[in-house]
């Protein structure tokens, strides 16, 4: 997804945890527990609305100067397991904005269904990036 807007705008975006429940689709909450020397988040509790229930769990993140990774930490009742990456490139006055997720879910999903709420996450959170960067 290309997003008009400079990659430090974007990356700031990202890194804002607490301002996620603005575009991300499904959190409800968003909370940074710990942060890096640099002042980065890297620990936040995150409650999620998985449609079926309300997920809470804590992830660690990772940071790059061009964008962010995150891995879950603490047990939650949707995921066994969980992670995840924004990668930025910047494109003249915008930036390339590229999502990957990888869920282990802990209900029984059928393999289309779960492709399905990857899928719709992905896009979902790719067009709220965008919408909210671009105000």
């Amino acid at each position: 997804m290309t997003i008009n807007a400079p990659l430090d705008e974007v990356l700031a975006v990202i890194r804002n945890v607490p301002g996620q429940v603005d575009w991300f689709p499904g959190c409800v909450s968003a909370q940074v527990l710990s942060t890096d020397a640099d002042g980065l988040p890297s620990r936040a509790r995150q409650v999620n609305d998985v449609k079926v229930a309300k997920d809470e769990f804590e992830v660690d993140y990772a940071h790059t100067d061009s964008g962010m990774s995150w891995k879950l930490v603490a047990p939650s009742k949707a995921q066994k397991d969980a992670s995840g990456s924004w990668a930025l490139v910047s494109k003249g006055a915008g930036t390339e904005a590229t999502l990957t997720l990888s869920i282990d879910p802990s209900l029984p999903l059928p393999g289309f269904l779960m492709k399905k709420a990857l899928g719709d996450t992905l896009k979902g959170a790719t067009k709220g990036l965008k919408k909210h960067c671009e105000h």
